[in-house]
């Protein structure tokens, strides 16, 4: 059977048969109802993130802006939380 690429016609004696997956929802949690380690593992990480971006001078910092010595606090910080 030749390839066929999506959106293209079928030509001739070709024979294309479609094949679906089902496909069941994954159920996820709403906003707002995270479990209470969640909550405390978000907390944790926020902290350390305004407290070097107040450390720098600037407005926004991202988790990967934190160098290698931070991250590895950081991580020790949620690993006592669990």
């Amino acid at each position: 059977m030749p390839y066929q690429t999506p959106g293209t016609p079928v030509v001739g004696d070709e024979t294309v048969t479609k094949v679906t997956a089902p496909t069941a929802a994954i159920p996820t949690p709403e906003v707002g109802n995270e479990p209470p380690a969640v909550g405390e593992a978000i907390r944790v990480i926020q902290k350390h993130i305004d407290k070097e971006a107040r450390n720098r001078w600037i407005e926004h910092l991202d988790v990967r802006d934190l160098c290698p010595r931070q991250k590895a606090d950081l991580v020790n910080e949620l690993a006592r939380l669990f």
